[in-house]
């Protein structure tokens, strides 16, 4: 972990062991493919290249991923649609803490997150929509029951048949992937940078084995995350819903995705037909489709990111969501489709492929449509005045950064919300300052600002981030807009139509306003405050001056 405290009044956690043994961090390159072919893979490729480079490896990798896995397509081969080359392909991920060398039904483990991923490079679009374990749903042969019985029951067979039920949705092919895998494989793309919106702490010393829970330890803001610690993060689900934690997963792999290329992975020669059968199991038994698979995430190397959140209800037992609301979902989940549409131009699109140009014409390509947002006038967005708050918070900040670090601070909230206050309990104090690594190893002065909305449930979290001689981490790459407004240019990212984060920059230092994972606040709440932002920049003490000497 990479966040350390400057001070007294804060607190550095020790660094987590890469695994539950206390094990050595495996080398980088190690354990690339035990991700490739799990969460990672299917949304991360971001870099220029093809998948021609890696057929060489294609039959050796295939052969050596054919005894387990031809297990597996032959189970689910009727209930998976045939992908045509080109088209969209929807995925089925599935994080348990089955081994992937263990039987495929038998002893199948418990499933802990079930996420549909769409790759469409026609549209430039991957799309992600996590279900939430605890959904209300018919599961076959067995009754009404949570969406994760399904998996107990009957593993990734009788989940697939769910999922296909609830959304309507073909499914082109199924990825399990086992939990040390997933932390592994974070290890091997050399950790990912995270936004962590809030305070994540517990510890069983002193409970009773009734209270007893996961335990996890990490701080607020911007910070490098790693194996272990990644795993806690995205598994942690005590204090929060599954739809903030689905929403807090899908986030995580969207940051992952900047940390692997295609050209990465295809350099990489060493221990891929081990690792390939160490972690995961898949129906991709055959060089073929794995080649077609690889070809399709490269031409989506530079698709936009759309996160879907699942339009669920939180009940006393179960999660609701009406079929009209899950409809809604899928339809975005299509980039605007219905199933019925995406089903037809699924057809169009193979038989436009038979009737393709030579391949060395090149196609027409389709602009990108450029997104716009509205922006108000400050005093029509609802917020309020929070001067007070926040230069008090600023002040903090200021004194314990032991440096000059000019400090911004919203001066207008949302209402009903607060400043999170430190917590002796928790080992924390607010606002957060610690030190931040580059990917050069440098260190980095930051600051995280935690707020929370109180008039909802009291789980909807957003901070305002500061980072120290750093212009250009990586969560600001490729912003959808950027804006300029009375002088400040600002760096707004969308997710959908939605801001997720509105950043500008004083000098080197870089300053952002992150909304809730759930994007419950509005556009003009964003904006209003990133317009409202002030900066406190703290006045150097004058040297005293000495007695003069007749």
């Amino acid at each position: 972990m990479n966040d350390e405290p400057l001070n007294s009044e804060g607190w550095s956690p020790k660094k987590p062991p890469p695994s539950g043994d206390g094990e050595a961090a495996p080398k980088p390159r190690r354990f690339w493919w035990r991700f490739v072919l799990a969460s990672v893979l299917i949304v991360a490729i971001s870099a220029a290249t093809t998948a021609t480079s890696v057929l060489l490896y294609i039959d050796s990798i295939a052969e050596a991923i054919a005894p387990q896995n031809n297990k597996i397509q032959k189970k689910l081969n009727r209930f998976l649609a045939d992908a045509d080359s080109g088209a969209p392909e929807n995925f089925l991920l599935i994080g348990s803490d089955k081994r992937a060398g263990a039987e495929f039904v038998e002893d199948q483990g418990r499933s802990d997150t079930t996420m549909l991923i769409r790759i469409d490079p026609e549209k430039q679009l991957i799309s992600m929509m996590s279900i939430p374990r605890d959904l209300k749903v018919e599961i076959p042969d067995v009754g009404t029951g949570k969406f994760n019985e399904a998996y107990f029951y009957g593993g990734t067979k009788l989940t697939l048949r769910v999922v296909k039920e609830l959304t309507g949705l073909p499914i082109n092919h199924v990825v399990n992937i086992d939990f040390l895998g997933f932390a592994q494989g974070v290890y091997a793309i050399g950790c990912v940078y995270t936004d962590v919106d809030r305070r994540y702490f517990h510890s069983n010393a002193g409970l009773a084995p009734s209270e007893e829970y996961a335990e996890i330890n990490v701080t607020p803001g911007y910070q490098l995350m790693c194996g272990k610690q990644a795993l806690d993060y995205v598994r942690y689900r005590h204090t929060d819903t599954d739809i903030v934690r689905s929403a807090r997963q899908q986030e995580f792999l969207s940051a992952a995705r900047s940390r692997i290329s295609v050209k990465d992975i295809v350099l990489d020669q060493g221990d891929l037909i081990e690792a390939f059968t160490d972690y995961t199991t898949s129906d991709i038994s055959d060089g073929k489709t794995l080649l077609e698979v690889l070809k399709l995430l490269a031409a989506s190397r530079n698709a936009t990111i759309n996160e879907v959140h699942f339009p669920a209800e939180l009940g006393p037992s179960f999660v609701y969501a009406s079929e009209g609301a899950i409809e809604g979902a899928v339809e975005e989940f299509l980039g605007g489709e219905s199933v019925k549409q995406a089903k037809a131009q699924a057809k169009t699109a193979k038989k436009q492929e038979k009737a393709r140009a030579p391949k060395h014409l090149k196609q027409p390509k389709k602009k990108k449509k450029k997104p716009k947002i509205e922006i108000d006038k400050s005093g029509s967005d609802g917020l309020e005045p929070a001067r007070e708050a926040g230069e008090a918070e600023a002040k903090i900040a200021a004194r314990r950064a032991h440096g000059p670090f000019p400090i911004f601070y919203p001066t207008r909230l949302p209402p009903g919300t607060r400043f999170v206050e430190s917590d002796p309990y928790e080992k924390v104090v607010d606002p957060w300052v610690y030190r931040l690594k580059d990917e050069e190893e440098t260190k980095h002065l930051a600051y995280r600002m935690v707020l929370v909305d109180e008039e909802d449930d009291g789980s909807h979290y957003f901070g305002v981030q500061g980072i120290r001689g750093w212009s250009d981490p990586p969560i600001l790459e490729d912003p959808s807009l950027t804006k300029t407004i009375k002088g400040r240019e600002y760096e707004i990212f969308l997710d959908d139509e939605n801001v997720k984060l509105i950043a500008w920059h004083r000098g080197d230092n870089t300053y952002w306003i992150s909304n809730d994972v759930l994007r419950t606040l509005s556009n003009d709440q964003m904006v209003g405050m990133a317009r409202s932002a002030d900066v406190l920049i703290k006045k150097k003490k004058p040297k005293k001056k000495g007695r003069r000497h007749p």
